[in-house]
């Protein structure tokens, strides 16, 4: 792709991202269901920073919505959101791959941001129990704590898988040896 087709792919997959987390933060309803506790607001799920999270999502949904994303829900987000958040993410992310070569870090230093992250994630995931006694998604409150550290463990595992396939797929599509752009130089 050319730089300027790829500038255009990627201010659009902004203006996407910045339309659904503005979408996001202006959810208003004079009843929230019980699942939809005020503490951190739409900002619990860290979904308008993640985004890639299409795969686990509906995994579990097709398991047992009500552990995920419980039906009353569907009168606090409209369908279009549910699917812009959860669904869209997966054809931008195969977009990026097939449009743009990516340069990944080291192995080791990938792995580590990954998890550093994902300690991150649940670290707030676990602040938000501590304080509201609720879990942020209904599937947790299933779990005895060993069987919670078993899932966030078996979670991280499937992270890394799809960051070890990611790069599988961006050595496949693009070689082992990647030239990337250097913008600076296309202006010479």
């Amino acid at each position: 792709m050319e730089i300027s087709t790829l500038a255009t792919y990627h201010c659009l997959a902004f203006v996407w991202y910045f339309f659904i987390a503005y979408s996001i933060t202006h959810i208003r309803t004079e009843e929230r269901p019980s699942e939809v506790f005020l503490y951190g607001g739409q900002w619990k799920y860290l979904t308008v920073l993640n985004l890639f999270v299409s795969i686990s999502f509906w995994t579990l949904y097709t398991y047992n919505r009500e552990l995920v994303y419980p039906k009353s829900l569907d009168r606090v987000i409209p369908l279009w959101l549910n699917h812009a958040v959860h669904t869209a993410v997966l054809p931008f992310a195969v977009l990026e791959i097939l449009a743009l070569p990516h340069r990944y870090p080291a192995k080791k230093k990938g792995l580590i941001l990954l998890g550093f992250v994902t300690f991150l994630y649940i670290s707030w995931v676990l602040w938000i129990y501590s304080v509201t006694g609720e879990w942020v998604y209904p599937l947790f409150a299933l779990f005895s704590p060993a069987g919670l550290a078993a899932f966030f463990t078996g979670s991280l595992a499937i992270i890394v898988s799809f960051y070890n396939f990611g790069e599988f797929l961006n050595r496949m599509i693009w070689g082992d040896s990647i030239v990337i752009l250097d913008y600076r130089r296309k202006g010479k």
